[in-house]
Formats: structure tokens, sequence, C-alpha cells
């Protein structure tokens, strides 16, 4: 009776604690934290060669000539894989260095983000012109205050930086988290979210400076609300909208998943 070859029982082994990985995460919903939405088909597609090649591996075991095993051939593999059961899954946070995965915000840096925006562009429509409650294109307005949540941040950014002129001295209320670099004073921050375009190795910050006006300002990755009145500053020959704060407060329950342009 042929012995089944080492080898061969390392590289099952690889396959299968890599499938079970993915299964994992894919269950879970984790991998979200990795990829864009668009990519999970693919890595379910992954998944199942790998389970599949671990099966055809088994059943080829025994028609397998013996050889010697090199273990260090898969300290490449080993490596990884000891690291993603053991490392916890959390979403990142502004630690990242801000040159490490790019940022977009108002009053500093261009964006160089391209977003799916299908609606028109409202630059020449008056905000006072929009019903109670309603959508003005890409913008919430309810009791003449600007809503910004997860679900409209983006549009509402594209629309706020490139017609900030419109809405200066508009009230706005947003949700995000507090992010903070060395460019901007000490009463100066941004609230933003994530952005992701196709893995965790491109996020990107993309948000709005906020000028504290005197009022408390949290710590960096600390999700608030703000209330305030938008302002618009020219940087470098840019009109940049900056929302004046009135009120922050912390945000117990924050919608905190990635956000995807398209």
């Amino acid at each position: 009776m042929k012995r089944i070859s080492s080898d061969i029982v390392i590289k099952i082994l690889i396959l299968l604690c890599f499938g079970i990985f993915y299964f994992k995460i894919i269950k879970n919903n984790e991998i979200i934290m990795y990829v864009h939405p668009r990519i999970i088909p693919f890595a379910i597609l992954g998944m199942l060669a790998m389970f599949a090649i671990a099966l055809f591996l088994i059943t080829d075991s025994r028609r397998t000539k013996k050889k010697n095993t090199k273990l260090r051939n898969y300290v490449v593999f080993i490596i990884p894989l000891v690291m993603v059961f053991f490392m916890q899954s959390t979403s990142a946070n502004s630690s990242i260095k801000t040159d490490d995965i790019g940022a977009n915000f108002s009053g500093s840096l261009s964006s160089n983000l391209t977003y799916d925006n299908s609606k028109p562009n409202p630059s020449d429509q008056k905000i006072n012109n929009v019903e109670q409650g309603k959508y003005d294109d890409d913008l919430y307005i309810k009791d003449n205050v600007i809503e910004v949540d997860v679900n409209n941040f983006l549009h509402s950014f594209d629309e706020l930086t490139e017609n900030a002129n419109n809405y200066d001295g508009q009230e706005i209320e947003i949700t995000g988290f507090v992010y903070k670099d060395t460019t901007l004073s000490d009463n100066e921050f941004i609230i933003g979210r994530f952005v992701m375009a196709c893995c965790a190795a491109d996020l990107q910050v993309v948000g709005i400076k906020c000028d504290s006006n005197n009022q408390e300002i949290y710590s960096k990755d600390t999700w608030v609300k703000i209330r305030g009145k938008l302002k618009t500053e020219t940087v470098k020959y840019a009109v940049n909208p900056v929302i004046v704060v009135e009120h922050i407060e912390k945000d117990p329950n924050p919608k905190t998943e990635y956000l995807y342009p398209f």
C-alpha cells in the first residue's frame, strides 16, 4: 500500500485552510472590509477552486511519486495563513497615514476619485425652491437643512464641492468620523468617511473641512453628528465648502461601512 506523500498533504492543508478562511469571511460578510462587493463573486469562485484542487489532490495522492518535502518552499503560504487566522478583522481608521491611502477633502486636497453621477447637475437651481423633505438631485433637504448620511454622503460631497458658492450660508447636518492631519489648524478637523474603489489597498478619506467655532473637538476616529452652516474658502483658486460647527455630538450608533464611488 502506497503512503501518501507529505508534500501532497501540505498542499492539501494549505488549500483547505485558505478555502475555509474565504468561506468564513464571506459567510460573516467580513469580506467587505477587504474588497468592493463587486469582487465577492470572484472570491467565491476562487474559494470553490481551492476546494476543487484540494479534492483532486486527495484523489490523485496515491498515484503521485513520493519526493522529499522541503518546508521552506511553503513558508510564503504558511505565514499569511497564520496571520489571517489570528489577526482580528477591523475597519480602517485614521491612524493609517494619509500618504498610504490617499485623501480627498474640501479645502485641502483636490479629489482624484471619479463618481458615478447619473443625476443632472443642480448648479443653476436655487435651494429655496426645493420642497421640504425632498431630494434636490444629489442633496436631501428637510426643514431647509441639508442632511448628509451614509446613504448620500458621496453625492452630497460631490455636489457641495463642485458648487460650493450655491450653498454659502446654508444649514447642514452630517455624520462621519473625525479626521485630523498636519495641514489643519487646532480648531479645524475633517468630518469624513472611507471610500473604497476596489480593495482595502486603495481606501481614501473623503470629507468636508469643519471649523470647530469654539465647540468641543472630539478625538480622531470618533463618530460624530454635526450641525452647522456652510461657508466657502478659496484654496489655490478652488472654492471649497467649510462647515462652521454650531452643534456637535457623539454618534452612539454610527453606520461605519465603507462607501463605494461606483
